[in-house]
């Protein structure tokens, strides 16, 4: 397998359609309902329609779409700031609390499935790797 195949991550996005296949399922939620989900429950950082949406990599009239969608299915919920009305931070609700803890026992159980067989040393280095190349892709998209 080359780097340039692991990058397009056509194994990895299939393998995680049909992790998921069962939340999705049991919530009615499609996959980036799921993701928008899961991704304001692991990053305090990100709160925005422009951070989820540099993250995600996907333009702004979808993810707003799917933001909607999460907010009238009580899901997340959506604050405007008082000085700037056209600031608005998202989080999540109560709603979504389980399934944000099955989907982080789906994601450990996926990734301990994933680097099955490989010694923790070789995951080190390889996060080193993935980092290093990270950082390539940020610079060459300056």
């Amino acid at each position: 397998m080359n780097v340039e195949g692991i990058l397009r991550g056509g194994k990895f996005k299939r393998l995680l359609d049909k992790a998921m296949l069962d939340a999705r399922n049991e919530t009615n939620l499609n996959r980036l309902e799921l993701d928008v989900i899961y991704l304001l429950f692991h990053y305090d950082e990100i709160t925005t329609l422009t951070d989820i949406c540099q993250y995600i990599q996907m333009n702004k009239g979808h993810i707003s779409t799917t933001l909607d969608n999460l907010v009238k299915k009580g899901y997340i919920v959506c604050e405007r700031d008082e000085k700037d009305r056209r600031y608005v931070k998202y989080s999540l609700a109560e709603a979504s609390l389980q399934i944000c803890k099955e989907m982080e026992k789906l994601w450990s159980d996926l990734m301990s499935e994933i680097v099955y067989g490989i010694d923790s040393n070789s995951l080190e280095v390889f996060k080193q790797v993935a980092e290093q190349i990270d950082r390539n892709l940020d610079r060459l998209l300056e």
